[in-house]
C-alpha cells in the first residue's frame, strides 16, 4: 500500500491533491466549472525532472570553526569542498540556540514563537503545521530522516512527513548517562543503507550528525587534528557543579585530566573533523545513488560558546553570535560557486529547497527563497531574522543585531553594530526597539507536549540499570540538557 500511495502522489502531485480536496469540501463556494482549469493550472511538472535533495544538519557547529568561514586550521575539507561548489551564505542565523526548536524552525519555516515546539528542548512536540517533509512526500518523494540526538526522537513530532524516521540511539553520553545519542559513523551508515535501495521516485533525506556536541571525545585520529587551538583564556579552568554557568567547564563537559581551555577547543575541532569526514562519505554516496541531479544543503542547529561573556563550551543560554551564527551552504544544479553577503535564516531553507525542487513554498512561512541570490547573484532583501530561546532573542539584520532579554514584567535590550571589516560587533547606543521586534515579542506559541518515551527507550534504560523494573521515566527537562 505505501508504494501505491507513493505512486499516486508522484502522479498527481501536491497541487492536484490539495485542489481536489478543496473542490470537494467547498463545492458550494467555488464554481464546479473552474475545477478542470484549476487542476490543469496547478499540475506539477514531471516527477522525473525533480532533483534528489539531501539536508545535512550538524549539531553545535559554530560557523567560524569551518575553514571556509575563517577557521585557520583546515579541519573541514569536505564541507569546504561543498562551499567551493555552491553558495556559501556569510551570515546564517540559527532560529534557536537549542536543538529541538532550531530543527522545528528548519522543517516548518517558522520562527520559534510560531510553532508548537516553542523554545523548549525535548518537552514539546511539532504539530498542526505543514512541514518541508510533508510537502516533499505529498509531491511523490521518498522521504527519510536519520537523527542522532535524543531531543530529535519521533516523540517530538519532527518525524512528520517522513516515510522512514531512524532515531535509534544506541550510545549514552559520557557524563549524562540518561541521555542517548548516536555517533556520526553509525548515523551515516544507516542513511547509506537507505540510499542504496533502488527507487523510482526522487528522494528527500535529512541526516543529523551529533559529534561536535559535548562532551568532546573525538577519539583517534581526530583528537590529533588540532591538539589545541588558541582562545582568549589559556589558564586551567575549574569544573562547575552544574551544566551551565560562567567561569568554568560545565559538569557534563568535564574530561579526566583536561582543564586548559585551548585543549578543549582542540577536542571540539576534532569532533568537527570527525563529522566532516562523515559529511564527505554521505555526500559521495548520495551522488552515486542520485540519478536526477542532487541538491545538498548543509547547516548547523546552533553554535557553541568558547569564552564569550565568560561562558565555556556551552550553548542555549544566549542568542548571541557565537551561538546563533551557523554555516549555511547549498550546492545545486545551475548554482555557480559564490559567497553571498546578507543575513539568512534557518527558516529560509524550506522555501529554498522547495523552489530548487520545482515545488511551491509552504502555505505559511517566515522564510524567503534564496534561489535568485544563489543562481543570479540578486542581492538579499534587508530584513530582520530571529534567534529565540524564550527568555532571550537575537534579532539580526544587515547592520548588526538586537539582544533582547525577557523577564517577568518587562524586557531590556542592547544594540550591537557590525564592525566595518565584518569581524565582529560592538555595542552602541541604539534607538528604540523596532516595532516588528516588539510585535514578535508579544507572540506566544501554542505549545504541544511531547509524547511519552517509547517502551523501547524505557527498556534500554532498564537494561542499563538506570531504572528498576516497570518504572516510569519522565523525559529530561531543560535543567538537565543543553542540546
Amino acid at each position: 500500500m505505501p508504494s501505491l500511495v507513493s505512486r499516486l502522489r508522484s502522479r498527481l502531485g501536491v497541487h492536484v491533491l490539495r485542489v481536489s480536496r478543496l473542490l470537494r469540501s467547498r463545492a458550494s463556494s467555488i464554481g464546479l466549472g473552474l475545477a478542470p482549469v484549476l487542476l490543469a493550472a496547478c499540475s506539477p511538472g514531471p516527477p522525473a525532472a525533480r532533483p534528489d535533495v539531501l539536508l545535512v544538519t550538524i549539531d553545535t557547529l559554530r560557523a567560524d570553526f569551518v575553514h571556509s568561514y575563517g577557521q585557520a586550521a583546515e579541519i573541514t575539507p569536505r564541507i569546504d569542498e561543498l562551499a567551493r561548489r555552491g553558495a556559501l551564505f556569510e551570515t546564517g542565523i540559527a532560529s534557536s540556540t537549542a536543538t529541538a526548536p532550531a530543527h522545528a524552525s528548519i522543517l516548518s519555516s517558522r520562527h520559534v514563537r510560531r510553532h508548537s515546539v516553542g523554545p523548549f528542548n525535548g518537552e514539546t512536540r511539532l504539530e498542526g503545521v505543514e512541514t518541508l517533509a510533508i510537502r516533499f512526500r505529498d509531491a511523490g518523494y521518498d522521504t527519510a530522516a536519520f537523527v542522532s540526538n535524543v531531543v530529535l526522537k519521533a516523540r517530538t513530532g519532527l518525524d512528520r512527513g517522513f516515510d522512514h524516521y531512524d532515531d535509534d540511539m544506541p550510545e549514552t553520553e559520557a557524563n549524562r548517562l540518561l541521555l542517548f545519542e548516536r555517533l556520526s559513523e553509525q548515523t551515516v551508515s544507516r542513511a547509506l543503507e537507505w540510499l542504496a535501495v533502488p527507487r523510482e521516485a526522487p528522494f528527500f533525506a535529512w541526516v543529523h550528525l551529533q559529534d561536535p556536541h559535548g562532551p568532546y571525545t573525538p577519539g583517534e585520529p581526530w583528537s590529533a587534528i588540532a591538539p589545541e587551538l588558541p582562545l582568549r583564556t589559556d589558564r586551567e579552568l575549574p569544573v562547575l557543579k552544574v551544566n551551565r554557568g560562567r567561569g568554568g567547564i560545565p559538569h557534563y563537559q568535564a574530561l579526566p585530566g583536561v582543564r586548559r581551555a585551548p585543549l578543549y577547543a582542540g577536542l571540539y575541532a576534532g569532533e568537527i573533523a570527525r563529522s566532516d569526514e562523515q559529511v564527505g562519505r554521505l555526500v559521495d554516496a548520495a551522488e552515486i545513488h542520485s540519478t536526477r541531479g542532487l541538491v545538498v544543503a548543509l547547516t548547523a542547529d546552533h553554535g557553541e560558546s568558547l569564552d564569550e561573556d565568560g561562558f565555556f563550551f556551552q550553548h542555549g543560554h544566549a542568542a548571541t553570535p557565537e551561538q546563533a551564527r551557523v554555516p549555511l551552504i547549498v550546492v545545486a544544479p545551475g548554482v555557480p560557486p559564490r559567497r553571498i553577503e546578507g543575513v539568512v535564516s534557518h527558516v529560509d531553507l524550506a522555501p529554498t529547497l522547495l523552489e530548487l525542487a520545482g515545488l511551491p513554498a509552504l502555505d505559511v512561512s517566515d522564510g524567503i527563497s534564496l534561489v535568485a541570490s544563489m543562481r543570479d547573484g540578486v542581492a538579499l532583501p534587508r530584513r530582520t531574522v530571529i534567534s529565540d530561546i524564550g527568555h532571550e532573542i537575537g534579532a539580526y539584520d544587515a547592520d548588526g543585531y538586537w539582544r533582547v532579554r525577557v523577564f517577568d514584567g518587562g524586557r531590556d535590550f542592547q544594540r550591537w553594530q557590525r564592525l566595518a571589516e565584518g569581524s565582529g560587533y560592538e555595542k552602541t547606543d541604539g534607538p528604540e526597539l523596532p516595532a516588528e521586534i516588539e510585535a514578535y515579542l508579544r507572540e506566544s506559541p501554542e505549545l504541544r507536549p511531547a509524547h511519552a518515551m517509547s517502551p523501547e527507550d524505557l527498556e534500554r534504560l532498564r537494561a542499563l540499570g538506570y531504572l528498576p523494573p516497570r518504572a516510569s521515566v519522565r523525559p529530561p527537562g531543560p535543567s538537565g540538557t543543553t542540546e
